[in-house]
């Protein structure tokens, strides 16, 4: 144990204590994850394959989601407003108009590059006729374009930024890459890894979004199954941000389940079983159908609640329907998902707004009843909300508390389907602008199995004195174990079942604490603009406004790449 302690291999302490340094950093490459990160920035052309007997209903499809119709007859392009289909003709017919400045592109469209588009542009809800004419009519006239003068049809599909990430990767390597950016923005929980073989593997963040003792829950992480070659399960919790973290207990459950099931937790630690898991036959992003949509597999290409509106609502959601077996009304939804490292950003922001005064803000808080917090995040939008829709409307399934920017969590939500309707099952997720990402969403319609399910204390913990603290985390009696300063760890060691090859085993983290900022912010308070926050939505109207005014910093110093 005394040779792990000697291990400095935590690169989060140099940003810690090099606070000049970090500020530059993260104002820096806050601006370069944004403009990777965040796919709605970017779009990629993708032709539609159609033909003469497909043609009818893939029209109706887009003007069924209100696509703007833009029109290609040669060099020239014109807006036919008002799409109207006639199946018996098989035409089109509309009124000719100038193409608006929101679906102007920056540069000239073309397939084999990636498009970069601004906050004021809408390019992602627009469908391009290219047809056999060179003329353009006048504007305000009735046209009639027949399907056989349509050659082709394409849309543009969100692009996640991840082919310019490479040649950014080339640029600012040397500061290694993007995981930098979270190293130098990053303000939050104790981190937790998990020894596999000889060596400590970072695995998630306990308590996330915990800051005052009165706010405690019980938090649940899923853990690696590793090769079991003994008995012992180790892990190691660090301080490696400028806070001060209390933990009161951690106790690993041991869940055993036949080898074709996958186990989940739901906020609550009741298990479930996973082993027939259907995903989204549709999908809709605020109410834009996406042919392609995010959620559907795991595959990091997250939806990030930033989507362009046409309104100025800072609520962003996503839509899914599921089919449904009859006679079902139960099931499990299955979540891949984390906080965005642009709500760890956005709080900084707001929290600075109260200058010297924030310490004694902080302590105040502290005296603030669990349920007033709750009540308040609620109507910041902070939780990710999910919905079911009824005969009645939607209607609330669950909230999901934070769960950390540094690693997704997978968690189970279930499902009453009692008041589903027409054989399907439609859920909305919602939460504030860019507050969250999914990367996957799926429903298991199939019964819980049976589970025998151990939860086990720890036998031993030694911190980075080697000192014995396992009675400080055994169990749940605000007896913290206290972790004030950057760089304390402690190592704890479970004893679990002997292996079985009958069988799989899949093991969770049960934990509770909190955690206080240490914060020097400078500047007087500005109570009357603080006072704002106290009303609903402030802060998630916030958090785009900052968006918003970073990317037009952004965009008036040109700092993205160029994408030719």
């Amino acid at each position: 144990m005394k040779s792990l302690s000697k291990q400095k291999n935590y690169p989060l302490s140099f940003f810690g204590k090099n606070k000049r340094f970090t500020s530059f950093l993260s104002m820096l490459l806050t601006l370069a994850f944004l403009n990777l990160n965040v796919g709605c920035s970017y779009y990629n052309v993708r032709n539609v394959t159609t033909s003469s007997e497909t043609m009818y209903g893939q029209i109706e499809e887009f003007n069924k989601s209100q696509q703007y119709a833009v029109m290609h007859s040669g060099l020239n392009t014109w807006h036919l407003n008002n799409l109207v289909l006639n199946e018996d003709n098989q035409t089109i017919s509309g009124t000719a108009q100038k193409i608006e400045s929101t679906h102007t592109p920056l540069k000239p469209r073309d397939s084999k590059r990636v498009h970069r588009y601004t906050r004021k542009q809408s390019p992602l809800n627009e469908v391009h006729f290219y047809i056999n004419r060179t003329n353009t009519p006048d504007y305000g006239a009735q046209v009639t374009i027949p399907f056989s003068e349509i050659s082709s049809i394409s849309v543009n599909d969100k692009n996640t930024g991840r082919s310019v990430v490479n040649v950014v990767m080339g640029t600012i390597g040397v500061i290694a890459g993007i995981f930098i950016i979270i190293l130098a923005t990053k303000s939050s929980c104790p981190f937790i890894y998990v020894k596999d073989g000889d060596e400590f593997i970072f695995t998630g963040e306990l308590y996330p979004g915990v800051l005052t003792a009165n706010q405690q829950r019980d938090d649940y992480l899923q853990l690696p199954s590793l090769n079991e070659n003994n008995s012992d399960y180790s892990i190691l919790i660090t301080n490696e941000l400028k806070e001060i973290q209390f933990t009161d207990f951690v106790q690993l459950l041991e869940v055993d389940h036949p080898k074709n099931v996958d186990v989940l937790l739901d906020k609550n630690g009741n298990p479930h079983t996973f082993s027939e898991i259907i995903s989204p036959k549709t999908v809709m992003v605020d109410n834009l159908k996406m042919e392609n949509g995010p959620v559907m597999t795991q595959d990091n290409d997250s939806y990030l609640f930033n989507t362009d509106t046409n309104d100025s609502s800072s609520i962003r959601n996503i839509e899914m329907t599921f089919k449904a077996p009859k006679q079902i009304s139960k099931a499990k939804l299955f979540l891949t998902v984390k906080n965005s490292m642009w709500l760890d950003y956005a709080f900084g922001r707001f929290n600075e707004k109260f200058g010297t005064y924030y310490p004694q803000f902080q302590k105040d808080q502290q005296k603030v009843s669990k349920e007033k917090s709750a009540k308040w995040m609620n109507e910041q939008n902070i939780p990710l909300s999910i919905y079911i829709k009824t005969s009645t409307g939607w209607e609330l399934v669950d909230r999901i508390n934070t769960v950390g920017p540094m690693a997704f969590r997978n968690i189970a939500v279930p499902l009453d389907l009692s008041k589903a309707v027409g054989g399907e099952v439609v859920l909305k997720l919602e939460t504030g602008f860019m507050f969250w990402e999914v990367d996957y969403a799926g429903i298991d319609f199939t019964e819980n199995v049976t589970l025998d399910v151990k939860y086990i204390n720890p036998y031993q913990a030694l911190d980075e004195n080697n000192e014995n603290v396992t009675q400080l985390l055994a169990s749940e009696d605000q007896r913290y174990f206290v972790q004030p300063n950057i760089g304390d760890k402690v190592w704890v060691n479970f004893k679990t079942s002997e292996p079985d090859q009958d069988i799989e085993r899949s093991y969770f983290l049960k934990n509770r604490g909190y955690y206080n900022y240490i914060r020097d912010y400078q500047g007087d308070p500005d109570f009357r603009e603080l006072k704002l926050f106290r009303s609903a939505g402030t802060f998630t109207d916030f958090s785009k406004y900052e968006y918003e005014t970073l990317m037009d910093f952004e965009n008036h110093f040109d700092v993205v790449l160029n994408t030719k």
